[in-house]
């Protein structure tokens, strides 16, 4: 850690994950005084990467600061001893369900049980002038209403100025040189100024729009820029393809090869449903009957082609047919209209590619799907292999370093940047956030 004299700000990171706060803040001159993180892979990656942070300052639980051995809750004055001074609180925190118990005593009671709860207690223990959260898209969403709902009220109820409005932000929607990235993610940030006696004024509209940024058009993005050489690459063969998958992907690129130009549907196809009349499960819901349907009529209309594909076996001298293809793989989503708009133009190879449980789905090569933390790493069709942990890590805006410094596994580092917050989104919303409110830190 940094004296005063050479940083602008502390701040403390919550449910830290690998450091994708720490990154951001300390860009901007922030000084990290704490970090809690649960996962102990986590932790570790975070040690390799500031090694110099004291290792008092890297806790686990965060309710080791807010709750006593046998679970009652800690005093302010108790969770203020355990804190460090801070200007800027930030965490990606998990959104449990919210539990309805205690409502009638204040809407903070209706976060009781949860992890919010323990921000707000910090929160209000160390008042700290900056709160800045991350969470799923979906907290923003209808289901979720409610919990949005008292998140804001809890908030202003500890004298926090905070949108009424959900702020949604994705990383393809910033140029590189605001410290955007090729993939699609939708996030919802909480960004709070506190106010003290100022109860007239809880709303912070900080004009941040679910949209390009300063005019950047996000089909400019090329994922080939972020992507390391296959020569310095160790054990590439780790993340390529086994022969069966690479077999599907044949067969799905002659299909949509063999498919007229405007005939090659949007909506999900299902080898199973290739019936001439369709055939529906008793409890199926409307949308999958409608896929269903669908699926058996545009089989009729192309039987012949159809029938002739899924004849062929798609492994050199073995009896390998469509009907073999593992159920997702008997699945497939085109998602590059735009792209390869005729037959002749239309390529798998050449797209990015992603092996779903719900299928293969396939989109131009401009920007990624959302990164998540279990096995459906994007597989790069030019390349022909999976993106490796530190492409990942890039298109989260990380450092090369951070998991090779860590010496984490493959299957760590895929979990952990797909539940990381994306540098440079963070970057742009408290930069946004501190210039807004007259900070004088000159961002």
């Amino acid at each position: 850690m940094t004296s005063k004299d050479t940083h602008k700000f502390d701040f403390i990171d919550l449910f830290a994950g690998i450091g994708g706060f720490h990154h951001a803040l300390e860009s901007l001159g922030g000084n990290c005084v704490l970090a809690s993180d649960l996962d102990a892979t986590c932790r570790k990656v975070y040690s390799a990467t500031w090694p110099d942070h004291p290792a008092e300052a890297l806790i686990g639980d965060v309710r080791s600061l807010t709750q006593n051995e046998d679970g009652t809750e800690k005093t302010l004055d108790e969770i203020a001893a355990l804190v460090p001074d801070h200007d800027v609180l930030c965490g990606g925190f998990p959104c449990q369900p919210f539990s309805k118990s205690g409502m009638q005593k204040g809407v903070l009671d209706k976060t009781r049980g949860t992890l919010f709860f323990d921000i707000m207690e910090i929160a209000k223990a160390k008042k700290p002038r900056y709160i800045i959260l991350e969470n799923v898209r979906n907290l923003a969403g209808p289901r979720h209403s409610e919990t949005f709902k008292t998140i804001i009220e809890s908030l202003r109820e500890c004298g926090y100025r905070v949108s009424s409005e959900p702020v949604i932000f994705s990383p393809h929607l910033l140029s590189p040189d605001l410290g955007g990235s090729p993939q699609h993610r939708e996030r919802v940030f909480l960004l709070a100024e506190r106010v003290v006696t100022d109860t007239a004024h809880k709303t912070l509209d900080l004009g941040i729009l679910n949209e390009p940024v300063e005019g950047w058009d996000p089909s400019m993005w090329r994922v080939e820029d972020f992507l390391q050489s296959d020569s310095e690459i160790e054990n590439i063969e780790k993340y390529q393809l086994n022969k069966e998958d690479e077999a599907a992907l044949d067969a799905w690129n002659a299909f949509v090869q063999g498919i007229p130009d405007d005939a090659l549907p949007g909506f999900p196809i299902w080898v199973d449903s290739f019936t001439s009349r369709a055939i529906y499960p008793a409890d199926a819901p409307d949308w999958k009957r409608d896929f269903i349907k669908k699926n058996s009529d545009f089989y009729n209309k192309h039987k012949e082609f159809i029938d002739t594909w899924m004849a062929k076996s798609w492994i050199a001298g073995a009896d390998f047919k469509v009907t073999d293809f593992t159920a997702s793989r008997r699945k497939f989503e085109w998602q590059a209209r735009k792209a390869q708009p005729t037959a002749k133009t239309r390529d798998i190879w050449k797209l990015a590619i992603q092996f779903r449980p719900s299928g293969v789905r396939v989109k131009a090569l401009t920007y990624l799907p959302t990164l998540v933390a279990i096995t459906q790493t994007s597989f790069i069709g030019p390349r022909r292999r999976f993106l490796t942990p530190i492409e990942v890590g890039r298109i989260q805006g990380f450092p090369d370093h951070v998991f090779p410094n860590a010496k984490v596994e493959d299957k760590h580092a895929y979990k952990q940047a797909g539940n990381a917050v994306h540098v440079g989104v963070v970057k742009h919303m408290a930069k946004t956030l501190f210039n807004a409110t007259n900070n004088n830190l000159n961002l």
